[in-house]
């Protein structure tokens, strides 16, 4: 124990200050992909029990049964949308589409909480490391002024040693900031999928509450189709009387 407290000492000393926010920024960042990818999870924000009992009640015309499955405010973000939806079930469907989407948005901002400021440490914590490093460099090449002999001649594994001190923040610093940014790219990721999943389940309980009207011009095409066929029949049957 005793060793590892020197070496870590030691280690900071080659890397100088800069090594310790450039340490914090790596707990932060752990602690926020963390926090972010226990609510990110499926269960927690679309749950499958949740859109499967509200689309069902809604079905059956059951309001209160599907109001009582959404949870409430303190629900699930699936469940919140669905019951702004059932709010404005007696509205037209854009509406309740409107109505809908706002909750959505909403929703999704709060899964996006936090995510930026990951990002952010994976850009940022490269800088520090390299800041350090420059640091580092300035005290190299000062203790070379500082040691050269009246000749000026300098001891080359000295300035050897001082170079790779000073590295040794930069190489912290994208320790910390690859792993940082993939998870804040995984993050993203997860966080675009769950809006499909939300944006899909709001359209089956929005079809549900209004559904879609039917196409006028198909109708019209399906009708234009009968008179066609009828005025073919009446125009069969004719010929066959004349040719009686």
């Amino acid at each position: 124990m005793t060793f590892q407290i020197a070496s870590l000492v030691q280690w900071l000393d080659y890397g100088g200050v800069m090594l310790i926010p450039i340490a914090l920024a790596s707990l932060v960042g752990l602690a926020l992909f963390v926090a972010r990818w226990l609510s990110h999870r499926p269960q927690r924000v679309i749950p499958q029990q949740v859109r499967t009992e509200v689309v069902k009640a809604a079905d059956d015309g059951d309001w209160e049964k599907a109001s009582e499955g959404c949870g409430g405010d303190n629900s699930s973000p699936l469940g919140r949308v669905f019951l702004e939806g059932l709010r404005f079930r007696s509205a037209e469907r854009p509406d309740i589409r409107e109505a809908m989407e706002s909750v959505g948005r909403r929703e999704m901002s709060r899964l996006e909480r936090y995510v930026g400021a990951i990002g952010a440490l994976a850009s940022v914590t490269p800088l520090m490391g390299l800041l350090g490093t420059v640091f580092g460099m300035i005290r190299v090449f000062q203790g070379v002024v500082e040691e050269a002999g009246a000749d000026g001649l300098v001891d080359p594994t000295a300035l050897a040693g001082g170079i790779w001190e000073a590295l040794v923040t930069t190489a912290a610093g994208l320790a910390v900031a690859i792993p940082l940014y993939l998870g804040y790219r995984y993050l993203l990721g997860r966080i675009d999928r769950l809006a499909v999943d939300l944006e899909e389940a709001a359209g089956e309980l929005l079809d549900i509450l209004a559904p879609p009207p039917r196409q006028v011009g198909s109708v019209k095409a399906l009708e234009v189709a009968e008179d066609d066929g009828d005025h073919d029949d009446g125009s069969a049957e004719r010929l066959k009387a004349e040719g009686a």
